[in-house]
């Protein structure tokens, strides 16, 4: 019988401390897995939960397990702060001004976790944390430093605060032409000669190689094969870091747009080539560049895939403008709970498709259209019928020719309405038409609209 997530996080915890030979009182290891726990569950958290944890994590590598436990124990501009219990740890070492963090600068020399914590990132005090600098895994590694200590021993603690460094993102070489691994061995070298911790040159090797395989599990989905599992994971963020997305049903079409916007900026800037770190033959070289090919397929398809549903949301953007103002997605979508039939949805009042078909239907961008990303998320269907529609009779170029065009509609360069007039009738009559059965309270002025776009045939007259 499967156990709960609180359950399991306990249980992993007590594995992880028994393989360390850490002596803890069992309420007392009780409350530091209830913590955790706590921390990734937190409202905001879709993708950085306690299952995070759990695919992470090696039974067999309790170093690589306790780091998993607690490298993404603070989020904090998702979770908007730090749950009470961590909030109670960390306070001494922070302080908040104007909505950024700052270190402090009252450092107690005897203080061994936070120095540890510091050394090992190369953070100073009264330096400001940056979100995307390693805010959250230092805050995270100092969360773990001030539980453990006492518990854990300073030598495993070291290392685990070594794989959690590992896991800040997306880092390239740095000016030296040195790797992260490379900076992570040159400092555990330098903690370990000053403090004596008695490591030989091959266990930092192996502390480093351990850390790599860590962060590279982290963010393991960029190396899918099928990319429709792969953007199941950019969704799951897409609610984390866009609060209005958690409102399921009420969230507008301007603030899906945004969303996509982000994620979409994000995807464009990533280098695949800094997703995956390595070290000596960790992972094996042939096992990495593949790693690196799946990055490239997978962020290729993601941004095309993206830019199809941008530019759909555009056009309902427009409508809506032009229509009385900013609604609710599902004002013209319909609810996205599709399992009873008697809910109408846009697609229901789209033309069935013809065989002028402009993509391969055989194409990962019609597939992922068509069938959907691996599973729905809370806030969106897997599937895209009306992005199909769009795809299907525009083509992609012509699609990534609209969307500049959109672009320049969100900037207020361009009125909705010139917006609107550079789709084909083939394509915008169909779907006004749709949002005009959908949007009830809009349909005059949507008709208004389809009227400028079909003008009267003089044979009719």
């Amino acid at each position: 019988m499967e156990i709960g997530t609180i359950q399991k996080t306990i249980k992993l915890f007590r594995e992880t401390l028994e393989s360390l030979y850490a002596t803890i009182d069992l309420l007392q290891l009780e409350r530091l897995a209830i913590m955790v726990h706590r921390a990734m569950t937190v409202q905001a958290r879709y993708f950085h939960t306690p299952e995070h944890i759990f695919a992470l994590s090696d039974a067999s590598n309790p170093i690589q397990a306790l780091a998993a436990l607690y490298h993404d124990v603070v989020y904090y501009q998702v979770d908007e702060g730090f749950i009470p219990e961590i909030q109670a740890l960390i306070a001494p070492y922070v302080r908040e001004e104007n909505g950024q963090l700052f270190l402090t600068t009252d450092v107690d020399p005897a203080d061994t976790a936070f120095a540890r914590t510091l050394e090992v990132f190369a953070f100073h005090p009264g330096q400001r944390l940056a979100p995307l600098g390693g805010q959250n895994e230092f805050l995270s590694a100092l969360t773990m430093n001030r539980s453990l200590e006492g518990i854990v021993s300073a030598r495993d603690l070291l290392k685990a605060t070594a794989c959690i460094e590992a896991t800040i993102p997306f880092r390239g070489l740095n000016a030296q032409g040195e790797s992260p691994a490379d900076v992570l061995v040159r400092r555990l070298t330098d903690i370990n000669a000053r403090h004596q911790y008695g490591m030989t040159v091959e266990e930092i090797a192996q502390t480093v190689e351990m850390a790599v395989v860590l962060s590279n599990r982290d963010v393991a989905s960029f190396a899918e094969k099928d990319t429709a599992v792969f953007l199941d994971g950019t969704w799951a963020l897409l609610p984390e870091t866009n609060p209005s997305l958690r409102l399921k049903g009420i969230y507008s079409i301007r603030s899906y747009r945004q969303a996509l916007q982000k994620m979409s900026g994000f995807l464009n800037f990533l280098d695949p080539n800094v997703i995956f770190n390595r070290h000596r033959n960790v992972p094996p070289l042939e096992a990495y560049n593949e790693m690196v090919r799946l990055a490239h397929q997978n962020l290729h398809t993601a941004r095309q895939y993206l830019d199809i549903k941008l530019l759909t949301t555009a056009m309902l953007e427009a409508l809506a403008e032009l229509s009385g103002g900013d609604a609710p997605m599902a004002l013209f979508m319909g609810d996205i709970d599709t399992a009873d039939k008697d809910y109408a949805r846009i697609e229901d009042f789209l033309p069935l498709p013809t065989s002028a078909c402009l993509e391969d239907d055989s194409s990962p961008i019609f597939r992922l259209l068509a069938y959907g990303r691996a599973s729905a998320s809370s806030f969106d269907m897997s599937n895209s019928p009306l992005s199909l529609f769009i795809y299907r009779n525009l083509g992609m170029p012509e699609s990534q020719r609209l969307l500049k065009l959109a672009e320049l509609m969100f900037g207020g360069q361009l009125t909705p309405t010139t917006f609107l007039d550079q789709f084909p009738t083939s394509v915008i009559v169909p779907v006004v038409t749709a949002c005009a059965v959908m949007a009830t309270t809009r349909s005059a002025i949507l008709r208004r609209y389809l009227a400028h776009r079909m003008p009267v045939d003089e044979s009719d007259r």
